[in-house]
């Protein structure tokens, strides 16, 4: 895996939050700001432990620190990072793309 392949899954995390969060608000459910970090969580986690997704092994290619963590530890740390860095993706689409007046936002 590469560090593009896994910014792109960051931004599918954030992609699906999104749609996530849209379906839960046409249904009435009022979200704060820690149930949209939690369902960005849920959906790392299970794009880091379905696909094996290793974010420290990747830097050990590219960075010349091996940090040698245990596969469990860094499929749990990618969690976190892609759970985070889905929400840097968000704030960056939300500037590049502010909604019209009126229109319904994507993410």
């Amino acid at each position: 895996m590469t560090i593009q392949a896994f910014v792109i899954l960051a931004v599918l995390v954030e992609a699906f939050t999104g749609l996530i969060k849209t379906l839960l608000q046409n249904f009435g459910v009022t979200l704060t700001d820690w149930m949209d970090q939690l369902i960005s969580l849920v959906l790392a986690v299970g794009v880091a432990v379905g696909g094996r997704v290793d974010f420290f092994a990747i830097l050990s290619q590219v960075l010349p620190v091996n940090l040698n963590f245990p596969p469990v530890v860094g499929i749990v740390l990618s969690a976190v990072v892609l759970a985070r860095g889905s929400n840097a993706v968000h704030d960056l689409l939300k500037k590049l793309n502010p909604p019209a007046e009126g229109a319904l936002r994507m993410w």
